[in-house]
């Protein structure tokens, strides 16, 4: 949604600002008791090669005493190369003041065999950076920054500090991790934990475990690795593969602990406003259907609550009031989904709140239990034909039936709702059918042809696609459009602005456009005695990805859902040898087909292309099929009909007049008439010859 300032965003942002500057206070203290000082290496043996940045960490250190509520955290770095002193120099250490203190406790640095004390609260300021604000998010949260002076190649850089206090939303539950290696080679790397309960963990590739132990009665974990190994990187994995040695800690027994937590927060005893009775019975005498409600309620909540998230504190995690949700006109996903639920309860229709993860959904099953595993909210609904629909209120213009209406892909989700103890899977119900028909007019070999473009959006796709037009003018999509097909040939001329039908019933967007390509004849790659004209479905090829590696250790990502059927007619300018095939190439992640077709008497090429992903990702162990076949897909997906230079002027079909061609016409015609008088008058000698002769 167009984030519009009003004076009471202002005023709340400027509230914000004032209360996180009040208690934003920097104080040093010496190290608490309980920490365990961690020794490192000042040269361990790592390849410095392998190290980015000119920085090398030679130890982390993340100490949590959970009773206490605090948390300690040590870093000791190494410059190994000039560039590393612009990143060395800087400190950032990011609190929430709503509920967290920050005290610091050393800042040195080792050069030379000699310590350097650095420390100087003087030198942080406290600042409100907000790195989620083009996304429309204010957490409150503040960065305590220095820039530490005569910082050389060759230092050691050595922080602690702790930070007290943890969300009050979560009560006396703990939920943690942390990664046991880097994107570079590390030191040491130690993770440790004072508890007074019983706490559950899980590594994930990687079998490190525990050293479990007391102090002061309180039962201890720590986690301790030295010279780390990175992690594999292959190309396009999906955003959702966890390739770092993860390490999960919670007190949550199990998922259905965190749905009874959550079910305190999502509380159904609210008390609803006159405005919000009001907007609830217009929605009702309005319309007559459950469908129709469910739809008119999504619409309401997505295109008239704006979105706007203010998650200081608790406000992360609970939302606030529908009363006061409707009253603002702003919110986030919690809210947003917490007004639509209690509006369609009170309407008796059956709804709950869904926990997602946006990004590791797919991989939500290898987290262990926790609030902390998620980070939107959207709604879950039980129609009366016990149908089960999920929608997502931050999403806008949204069209289509209330169970066809589009929901992203994503993956695993935790319904907040009695008796759950599980995960759910969500499945996309759409096709996301994109349908595309060129139609290319070829009047003379070698000369211009158009273009004409009719693409149809259907579901998901026409969302996206209705999004982007109302955020954009005309103009700006005609140029768009244009600046395509410029990188697919060469001389495009647009014939006429896009014509954009928008069927919002049926949630399906049409699109026409024409041009004229002034250069589509080329010469033929390989043999430049040919020209050609290459005629490719490049809907397709926008999701088409053709690795160069046969052999996989991780998930290959793919465009998901998708659907494509992309239908080429072309109006050639005279007959062409083409013959009737169909080509179908399947595998276990996607299916292609390409059916050819030649009317002989109108001298029409027809070339109807299908392609449609399986799945959002490619196995490991599939990898090999998948490669296979997508190389043979990339070895027939380009079509070309070619013919040699010289054929491009005596083959021409132009029926516009050319006075050359007009000249030579009448001068051959000139030649056989004079040719055809000569043998008459020839023949009419000889006759007469003949006849005297005969007469004699």
């Amino acid at each position: 949604m167009t984030f519009k300032t009003n004076r009471y965003s202002i005023f709340i942002i400027i509230c914000l600002f004032s209360f996180g500057h009040f208690y934003a206070q920097i104080k040093t203290t010496e190290t608490p008791q309980w920490v365990i000082q961690q020794s490192y290496e000042k040269s361990p043996n790592i390849d410095l090669n392998e190290i980015s940045y000119g920085l090398l960490t030679l130890l982390s250190d993340e100490q949590i005493h959970i009773p206490k509520k605090e948390r300690y955290i040590r870093i000791v770095r190494k410059i190994t190369d000039y560039v590393g002193v612009q990143d060395g120099s800087s400190i950032s250490i990011n609190y929430d003041p709503t509920y967290q203190q920050l005290f610091l406790h050393s800042i040195t640095v080792l050069r030379n065999g000699k310590t350097i004390n650095k420390l100087n609260v003087d030198d942080f300021q406290s600042i409100r950076q907000e790195s989620n604000a083009e996304s429309y998010i204010y957490d409150g949260s503040l960065n305590a920054i220095a820039n530490l002076a005569d910082i050389r190649n060759g230092d050691i850089l050595d922080l602690s500090y702790t930070i007290k206090g943890f969300n009050p939303i979560h009560g006396n539950h703990f939920s943690g991790g942390t990664t046991l290696n880097d994107f570079q080679p590390v030191g040491k790397i130690n993770y440790y934990l004072i508890a007074n309960k019983t706490l559950y963990y899980k590594t994930l590739n990687c079998d490190i475990k525990p050293k479990i132990a007391s102090y002061n009665g309180y039962k201890t974990y720590n986690w301790t690795t030295t010279l780390t190994k990175t992690p594999q990187f292959e190309e396009n994995t999906p955003s959702w593969y966890l390739p770092y040695q993860d390490l999960f800690v919670t007190d949550f027994k199990s998922w259905d602990a965190v749905v009874n937590w959550a079910l305190h927060i999502y509380q159904d005893d609210t008390k609803l406003s006159e405005a919000l009775k009001s907007k609830i019975e217009h929605i009702k005498n309005s319309t007559e259907y459950e469908g129709e409600r469910i739809s008119a309620t999504l619409k309401f909540v997505q295109n008239e609550i704006r979105y706007l998230g203010l998650e200081s504190g608790i406000g992360a995690y609970k939302p606030f009031s529908p009363n006061k949700v409707l009253e603002q006109r702003f919110g986030d996903c919690k809210d947003k989904s917490w007004l639509m639920i209690t509006m369609l309860r009170q309407m008796g229709i059956e709804a709950y709140p869904v926990l997602i993860n946006s990004a590791f959904g797919e991989s939500l099953h290898q987290f262990l239990p926790s609030p902390k595993a998620f980070d939107h909210v959207v709604v879950k609904v039980v129609d009366s034909t016990n149908t089960n629909l999920f929608y997502d209120p931050t999403i806008s213009n949204q069209f289509g039936s209330y169970k066809k209406i589009s929901f992203p892909n994503y993956g695993k989700a935790l319904v907040i709702k009695k008796g759950v103890n599980a995960l759910e899977k969500i499945k996309s119900k759409n096709e996301d059918l994109v349908e595309v028909f060129d139609t290319f007019d070829l009047p003379t070999v070698g000369g211009p042809a158009t273009l004409n473009v009719m693409t149809v959006y259907r579901d998901a796709e026409a969302d996206a696609v209705r999004t982007r037009f109302k955020s954009s003018s005309l103009s700006s999509i005609s140029k768009e459009f244009k600046n395509y097909y410029d990188n697919l040939y060469d001389g495009v001329e647009v014939l006429k602005d896009p014509v954009i039908d928008d069927d919002s019933l049926s949630n399906k967007i049409l699109v026409e456009e024409s041009y004229k390509i002034n250069d589509i004849w080329i010469p033929m790659v390989g043999n430049d005695k040919n020209i050609n004209v290459e005629f490719s479905p490049y809907s397709i090829l926008d999701i088409f990805y053709s690795p160069d590696e046969k052999e996989r250790k991780t998930p290959f990502a793919l465009y998901y859902p998708s659907h494509k059927k992309h239908q080429i007619t072309v109006k050639l300018p005279q007959r062409w040898s083409i013959a009737n095939d169909n080509v179908k190439v399947n595998s276990k992640s996607f299916d292609f087909s390409l059916k050819t077709k030649m009317n002989r008497a109108r001298d029409i090429m027809y070339l109807n292309y299908e392609y449609r992903n399986k799945a959002g990702f490619v196995k490991p162990e599939d990898f090999e099929d998948y490669y296979t076949k997508i190389k043979e897909v990339e070895q027939i997906i380009a079509y070309y009909v070619y013919i040699p230079k010289s054929e491009s002027k005596s083959r021409s079909f132009e029926k516009s007049f050319d006075t050359e061609k007009i000249t030579s016409n009448l001068a051959t015609l000139f030649f056989w008439i004079a040719g055809i008088v000569s043998i008459v008058v020839i023949g009419l000698i000889i006759y007469v010859v003949r006849s005297n002769k005969n007469r004699d």
